[in-house]
């Protein structure tokens, strides 16, 4: 199974996770303060779902101080302990032993990112938030306010199927945004 991964998600390694009586505690005292369309979950992973960096970074430090580990030591980027944070572009923020991303598209070509735990082999199910539905999700809001990011810093080159292709107006560089919409 797989999680969707939305906006800037949190995902969290549940076996870890279990090991750990303050994180339980934590983890069931936060479950009636967030939004439930932030949340889903299969056997392995948690995904805890926010519009805003800010705010996902200071959930983590709620979460580390819990006792979850977020980086342990490992060199100068650090590698994911219990919990990792991945947005919906499919970006860790560092590296993670214990994830896989991908990308899949639903039948209205809606394209989404999926998070497994690394030992599954396939996707044949997919746990989205209780009452998932596109207009009201993460997934397009936080697309719609990168859009208006992409606008206003960077120019639009080219499309393909998957990927919106900009120029960052002052570098150069470019960049590969995933669609929302899949087109042929």
């Amino acid at each position: 199974m797989a999680v969707l991964i939305e906006g800037y998600s949190i995902v969290i390694n549940k076996a870890e996770a279990s090991k750990k009586a303050d994180a339980l505690s934590l983890l069931s005292s936060v479950d009636t303060v967030l939004h439930p369309m932030a949340v889903c979950s299969d056997n392995d992973l948690l995904r805890i779902g926010f519009i805003d960096l800010k705010q996902a970074k200071e959930f983590v430090a709620i979460l580390e101080g819990g006792g979850l580990v977020y980086k342990s030591a490992d060199g100068s980027e650090g590698r994911a302990t219990d919990m990792v944070m991945v947005t919906q572009f499919g970006e860790l923020d560092v590296a993670c032993s214990w994830l896989s991303i991908q990308f899949s598209k639903l039948k209205d070509n809606t394209l989404i990112c999926l998070a497994t735990f690394n030992d599954s082999k396939s996707v044949k199910e997919v746990a989205f938030p209780k009452g998932w539905a596109l207009e009201l999700s993460l997934l397009k809001r936080f697309y719609d306010e990168r859009i208006q990011y992409m606008g206003e810093h960077y120019v639009w080159v080219r499309s393909d199927a998957k990927h919106d292709v900009y120029r960052h107006k002052e570098t150069g560089k470019e960049v590969h945004l995933l669609k929302l919409v899949m087109t042929e």
